[in-house]
Parts: C-alpha cells; structure tokens; sequence
C-alpha cells in the first residue's frame, strides 16, 4: 500500500532512471525538496522498496577567524612584518595589532621568532624563514576554503586549536533501489483520500484505496486571537463612566509631588511620602515649576496655615512615579474648569509593595471627579452604587479618612464568597484642596483599585493571576460580560 505521495515519487525515479542515488543528488535530479523526498524515501524503505545507508566522512571550514587570517595575514606574521619594516616598540606593535597583539606576541614567541627586551622587538630568526612558515599556513586556510582537502602538515593541528579550522563530520545518506520500480508501481495499490478526475479518465481509480476517514476524531484544536480578559475589563470601565457623562482625561506617569502630594494637602512630612511607599526618579531629580508660582503661594500658605511647618517649594519639584491617579484630578481642579464637571482617568499607578495576592507595586487606579455648585455627598454616594451595580456588585459604605476629602468614605463590594473586599475611597475635596485650586464650588472625588476590582469582577482570588503568562490560562479564561 503506499499513499499518493510515495507513488508519484517512485514514477519520478521510474522515469530518471534513478537506482542508486545520494539524497542531495536525487532532489537535485527530480526537482523537490530534500526533506520532502527524505521523509518519503524513509517511509519507502519501511516497505522494502529501498535501503538507505550511511556513508560517513570528516571534512574541514575555515572559520571566521580563519577567514579574517586569509584576507588580512595571520596575527604572527602581520607583527614580523611590522618588526622587518623597522617597527620594533613594543607599544607601538600593540597599537598596530590592536587585540589580536597577545596572539602574534605568544605565537611569535612560541615558534622562536622573536625576544621581547626593555620594550624592544627584536626577530631570532631570518625574516624570510619566518614568513615561509606564515605561508604554509595560509596555504593550508586557502585549500580549505575552496573546498579541498588540507595538504598533509604538521600546522593542521595548530590551526584547528587555535580555532582557524573547524574540523566535522558529514553524513551523506546513499538510497539504493530494491526492486524494480515499474513492477513496484503495477503492483502498488494507492491510497488517497479522494478520487480526482485523472483516476476516474484513466481507470486509475480501480486500484485505488480511498483513506478511512475516523468520524469520531475531534477537529484540531484552533486558537483564536482575543482580547486580554484585563484588558477587556479596563474598556468595561471606561464604556461604564462615559455613558455617565464623564469624560477621560490623562496626566503623566513622573509626576511631581506638588500634584501627587502637596495639592492634594497631604503635608510633607506624611508617611505615605517616604521610602517604603513612594519611588523617586533618580534623574532628573527636580521638575521644571516656572509658572506656578501664583499656585505654589497658595500651596505654601494654606499648607504653613493648616498643618504649622514649614513648607518647602523645592520638595514640592521633586519628581515622583505617580502614586495614585488623584494627581491627574488635582491637575484638572488647577486648571479651573467651569462648571459642571464630570472627568475621569484610567491609567498605571507605582508603590513600593511587596507582591503578593491582594498587592503589586504597579497597578491601574480609575480616579473621577465631579463639581457643580449643588454637588453632595449624597450625590457621591449614589453615583458610587450606580458603577458598583452595573458590575454586578453590592456595595456598602463606611467611614474613611484621607488627608484631601472630607466627609469620606471607603467602598466594600460583596464577594461570591460572602466577604466583603474594600475596593475603593472616596469624599468631597477639603476646602483646603479647593482653596489650593482656587475653585468655588464643591468636588466629588473617589478612585478605584482596578486589579482588585477586576479580579472580583471575575472571581479571582488572588491578583497576580491577571497577570499570568501562561497562554493556555489566558486563552481558556471564560469572557464575562456585563448583564
């Protein structure tokens, strides 16, 4: 029984005249690849029609470097040229020969061409003997590289250690014919998997065998391209906020601590700006505040006023990676937009945390703010349940305290589990905040911790999963979409 392909290879043969081949030769002579008429010749010998045998033999290439010793002249013998055209410091060689000076001095060494005495080169032997030794191994290179076999010499060895030559061994694969291929051919039943219009003209088909076809085989396994489930959530939130007339905004990743900090009053002395929670850019280590010294007053007075220290506009210039997304929202409060306003902003957040399964040290953060001379916390409150619901989660409020809002609150979502995870914070900004901003109307603030609300969207347990590389992990992830 042989398949489709085998027996178009044995007509190929057949008609050549091909008995007894190499396998580079017989692809050669019948215009296929070589690996497609290895494995067909490999399943042929399975069925007897042929034999393949292995005749193996050592040959020699000249490496790189050996190819750079033809074209430029071996280290040794460039430094007794130097050394015969009068160029005997031993400096000035090391700078002609650059890193290939400690070969040529070793090798010169080594054969006894030369003695190195106070800085000075001096040749033992005839420059001509020299050379003559050079260029017998330059002969040896050059056979090589035009695909000779290397002349008998005692430098072979040499220059197969000094990693000039590469000395492998080929394996040529020689297929000999068994039997007659024409009577192989008569005899041959094929087997295919569908009739062509060929073997139904030429009665071909009559000793065909049509391949049986397994109806309980699964199809293969495809996989098809999709989005990140963290990634799908991320647009889930802003599909969420923009159809409650929020609009996004962005702000920068370095950030300076006047907007991550000092705007938001938290003084400068505050734990939360020290080593263990915040990262600092090492250079540049100030930002440019030319511009801002109208705002930089006001941050300066009411921060001495409130928290009774001394306030410091250098620290204030210091860049930061942003700890939080509320320094996106004290840049729009300083902007003084009229109102009513309705802003938001997604984006990467950097703390100093240890990773572990509710904490990483780079994550998203969905900060929003809303202002309107009749915006309260009331008001807060219920667009808070509005986001929570349309995730499916029921949310409950408790008292909080941050250093910028006041009232706040912190958000508890209910997991399948029964508990309850925290998930974000919220308030009205404090008048000093405001004052900071020079805005006169009340700001509605909150943020969100994305990954963790993400991974109670999906009923993860632990956060780093949303991060996993595991393809199979992520490709088998159910998609959830909202009700």
């Amino acid at each position: 029984m042989l398949s489709d392909s085998e027996y178009m290879l044995l007509e190929k043969m057949d008609s050549r005249g091909i008995k007894k081949a190499s396998l580079d030769e017989m692809a050669e002579r019948l215009g296929l690849d070589k690996s497609t008429v290895a494995s067909l010749i490999q399943l042929l010998q399975e069925k007897g029609v042929v034999r393949v045998d292995e005749k193996r033999s050592r040959k020699y290439v000249v490496t790189e470097k050996g190819r750079k010793a033809l074209e430029e002249g071996l280290p040794e013998e460039r430094l007794i040229k130097l050394v015969g055209d009068g160029v005997t410091g031993l400096d000035e060689i090391k700078n002609r020969l650059g890193p290939e000076s400690g070969v040529a001095i070793g090798m010169a060494r080594k054969n006894g061409w030369i003695t190195i005495s106070r800085g000075q080169v001096e040749l033992n032997v005839p420059l001509e003997e020299a050379l003559r030794v050079a260029g017998e191994k330059r002969k040896i290179l050059r056979e090589i590289a035009g695909g000779g076999s290397p002349p008998s010499s005692p430098y072979l060895k040499e220059l197969i250690k000094r990693g000039l030559v590469k000395e492998e061994e080929e394996v040529e694969k020689i297929v000999t014919v068994l039997r007659p291929l024409q009577q192989v051919l008569e005899e041959a039943r094929v087997e295919k998997g569908r009739l062509t219009h060929r073997d139904l003209k030429t009665g071909e088909w009559r000793r065909v065998k049509l391949r049986a076809y397994d109806v309980t085989a699964e199809p293969p396994d495809t996989r098809i391209g999709r989005r990140h489930f963290l990634t799908a959530f991320l647009d889930t939130l802003r599909d969420i906020m923009k159809e409650l007339g929020f609009t996004e905004t962005w702000g920068p990743l370095v950030e300076l601590e006047l907007y991550n900090f000092d705007l938001l009053f938290q003084p400068q002395d505050h734990p939360a700006r020290e080593v263990h929670d915040t990262l600092w850019i090492k250079e540049p280590v100030y930002g440019d505040t030319s511009g801002l010294e109208e705002l930089l007053e006001r941050v300066r007075e009411i921060h001495e006023r409130g928290w009774g220290y001394r306030w410091s506009p250098l620290k204030a210039s210091r860049h930061v990676l942003r700890s939080q997304t509320t320094s996106v929202s004290a840049r729009i409060i300083t902007g003084k937009p009229k109102p009513p306003i309705r802003y938001f902003t997604l984006g990467r957040v950097f703390r100093s945390d240890v990773v572990d399964a509710s904490h990483l040290p780079e994550f998203h953060q969905l900060d929003g703010v809303m202002g309107d001379y009749d915006i309260s916390f009331s008001d807060l409150l219920g667009l808070l349940s509005e986001v929570s619901e349309r995730l499916g989660f029921k949310v409950k409020f408790k008292p909080g305290y941050f250093p910028f809002t006041e009232p706040s609150v912190e958000g508890y979502v209910k997991l399948p589990s029964g508990k309850w995870l925290e998930l974000f914070g919220a308030g009205m900004f404090r008048p000093e905040v405001l004052e900071m901003a020079g805005i006169d109307y009340p700001v509605a603030a909150w943020g969100f911790g994305v990954e963790r609300l993400a991974a109670a969207f999906y009923g993860i347990g632990d956060i780093r999963e949303l991060y996993t590389r595991s393809v199979d992990y992520i490709s088998n992830f159910p998609a959830r979409r909202l009700a």
